[in-house]
């Protein structure tokens, strides 16, 4: 009985010490699974950008213009638009949060953004994000709006990559090179494909892609 108990501490003390190496690491994401928690999200987002694209594509082919929309009409899309993201956005922290909680069983929401958004990270993300405004802002100005949807393509593709390093993710790696791939693309045929297409091609097809290989990938998605 006594060698059982002592067993049993021996097992708790290195359970203890597992969460305090998690505790004090500054990547947690890599304990988490991060692909069976944003699978559903990929493909939902991927499934929500094709049908934006496409009312937006009949829109504007009905009546010739965006601008010539229906005020109340044009009101009504962005409200779907926002309402979407919101809904996706919220899912996404949900997703992540329980997958954490497997890993930390009192992780709070505030937690989890400390772990989400380290100096490492935000060392990643932050300049690509002011590169990628920095670029929306010349194309507007230089009046080149049909390479903004494969630049935006470059740029999130060139921060998946690197930011994978922290993930571990074999599936996001196919993602950062569909992106960087189709954007290239799309700079080349910018004068030839109309944006929402050039979108499609980007970032809804890979993103339902990636969905579709991380339900696949069974072992490193229920890992």
């Amino acid at each position: 009985m006594s060698r059982q108990s002592q067993q049993l501490k021996d097992i708790t003390a290195d359970l203890q010490l597992i969460k305090e190496a998690v505790s004090r690491s500054d990547n947690l994401l890599r304990f988490i699974d991060t692909g069976g928690a944003l699978r559903g999200i990929l493909l939902a987002t991927g499934a929500l950008i094709a049908v934006f694209s496409g009312i937006s594509y009949y829109l504007v082919q009905h009546y010739g213009h965006f601008a010539a929309i229906p005020p109340n009409l044009r009101l009504v899309f962005y409200l779907l638009i926002a309402l979407s993201t919101a809904a996706v956005g919220y899912q996404k922290i949900r997703n992540i949060l329980c997958r954490a909680r497997h890993v930390q069983q009192d992780m709070t929401l505030s937690q989890l953004f400390e772990e989400l958004y380290t100096p490492r990270i935000l060392a990643l993300t932050v300049p690509n994000l002011a590169a990628t405004i920095l670029v929306i802002v010349l194309l507007v100005r230089m009046d080149a709006g049909m390479y903004i949807v494969p630049s935006l393509a470059l740029m999130y593709g060139q921060l998946i990559i690197p930011l994978n390093l922290l993930l571990s993710v074999r599936a996001y790696y196919v993602l950062g090179i569909w992106l960087m791939a189709t954007g290239l693309l799309g700079l080349y045929t910018a004068t030839i494909l109309h944006p929402m297409i050039t979108l499609n091609l980007t970032f809804s097809a890979g993103f339902v892609l990636t969905a579709l290989s991380l339900y696949l990938d069974i072992p490193e998605a229920e890992r």
